[in-house]
């Protein structure tokens, strides 16, 4: 925690109070973690010389700790998860040295540990990192039957929800108590189920799961999707649906990813009746709360990339502007740009610029925020003004700064 200032979560205590105004922070500091290179350019930054990631997501803890995993390490046919804050981090745990092993994306817990999934290898299923050792840990190979695990979503409690993969479809399910609890399954693998595809989901920090779902036909209602939350003991919510089904829902389809925060709200991306797309927040009882629209503050594209949700309400997710590509942060009253094409940020090898020697996305991955507000991301780089030498890919953490708060208490 960032000790002379107010954390995010302290301003969402006053919020409490009627007469107190939402506060969506500026991100002027940037901090390199890692960063990747071409040896012909020089040498990496915290990786070994030879590492690569691309399109991977980074996590990030509330002490601003991140972690991500390395897809090539050198010398080596394993994958590495690299972990580290402030600035400083190294590689702290492999998978299996096979090949064509893989692993999934990695989740940060705030012990810190870090969970991933491994398939691929020898021995697989959800392992648990230590950065501080015992490093791997195979936690569970379950649900029985199960051959992949997709995108492992670890709680401070030490439950990982995740999405389970199996011959004849997908389920999701948590494991917790030393068990693994079966949330929702298609119909390919439990006839009967009203789900024809479950999509990649998110778990939080009360136990409940929460996702885009393919419902199938039945009668006169057609296929369709929906956002549902389900709490794993029977009790499953739609917190939106499609037009086609319903003419009051404002919404004609979904994104495939969402996120969830501690108080079952749910961020999701989806395309609008009459056109467009927005950010919005659903949650039961509520109508959607409008995070934000394209066509509304200079916003051209939401990006295809889950967002980032934390307990305050805040929003970080991909898009682009008249600038180009950006990572924007809002809370639905204010839309504010954390970092944008062409920004210069500091590295190791002195300000760099982000950006690509042509049309391909300048960053990688989906975006993560802590409940401080800052903003991880992973960047493409090259010297100020000339994109035609490479200074690898960058991680960062962007710290959220707040110049004045409107609360009651706070100034």
């Amino acid at each position: 925690m960032r000790p002379y200032c107010l954390t995010l979560a302290a301003i969402a205590m006053a919020y409490s109070s009627p007469n107190a105004q939402a506060v969506v922070p500026d991100h002027p500091q940037k901090q390199l973690q890692a960063r990747t290179n071409l040896p012909v350019n020089g040498p990496s930054f915290n990786l070994p010389e030879g590492s690569s990631f691309n399109s991977v997501t980074v996590d990030l803890n509330d002490n601003a700790e991140v972690a991500f995993k390395v897809q090539v390490l050198p010398s080596t046919q394993a994958m590495g998860i690299w972990f580290g804050g402030n600035g400083s981090g190294s590689i702290v745990c492999q998978s299996e040295n096979v090949l064509d092993v893989s692993i999934t994306d990695v989740s940060l817990d705030s012990q810190p540990t870090v969970v991933y999934a491994q398939t691929g290898g020898s021995t697989n299923g959800i392992y648990r990192c230590d950065p501080s050792g015992p490093n791997n840990v195979l936690v569970t190979a379950e649900p029985l039957g199960a051959t992949a695990w997709g995108t492992p979503q670890t709680l401070d409690d030490g439950s990982i929800g995740f999405r389970a993969s199996f011959s004849g479809g997908r389920a999701w399910a948590a494991f917790a108590n030393s068990s693994v609890t079966i949330f929702a399954s298609e119909a390919g693998i439990s006839p009967g189920s009203p789900y024809g595809f479950l999509f990649t989901p998110a778990y939080g920090s009360t136990g409940k799961i929460a996702g885009k779902t393919q419902i199938l036909a039945d009668g006169p209602v057609p296929q369709h999707d929906q956002i549902q939350i389900n709490n794993g003991a029977g009790s499953i919510t739609t917190l939106a649906t499609m037009q086609s089904v319903d003419p009051n829902s404002p919404f004609v389809g979904f994104n495939n990813s969402v996120a969830i925060n501690g108080f079952d709200q749910v961020a999701i991306v989806a395309s609008r009746v009459g056109g467009g797309s927005g950010v919005f927040l659903v949650q039961e009882g509520a109508e959607p709360q409008t995070i934000a629209l394209t066509g509304v503050d200079g916003l051209v594209e939401i990006e295809f990339f889950a967002p980032a949700l934390n307990d305050a309400g805040l929003v970080a997710f991909r898009g682009q502007d008249a600038q180009g590509q950006a990572i924007f942060v809002s809370d639905g009253s204010e839309l504010k740009k954390v970092v944008s094409q062409g920004d210069l940020v500091p590295t190791d090898l002195g300000m760099a610029q982000i950006g690509q020697n042509d049309a391909s996305p300048v960053f990688g991955g989906g975006v993560a925020i802590n409940d401080d507000g800052d903003v991880a991301f992973i960047a493409a780089l090259h010297p100020p003004g000339n994109n035609q030498i490479e200074w690898g890919t960058g991680v960062f953490v962007a710290t959220a700064s707040f110049d004045k708060i409107f609360a009651d208490g706070y100034e």
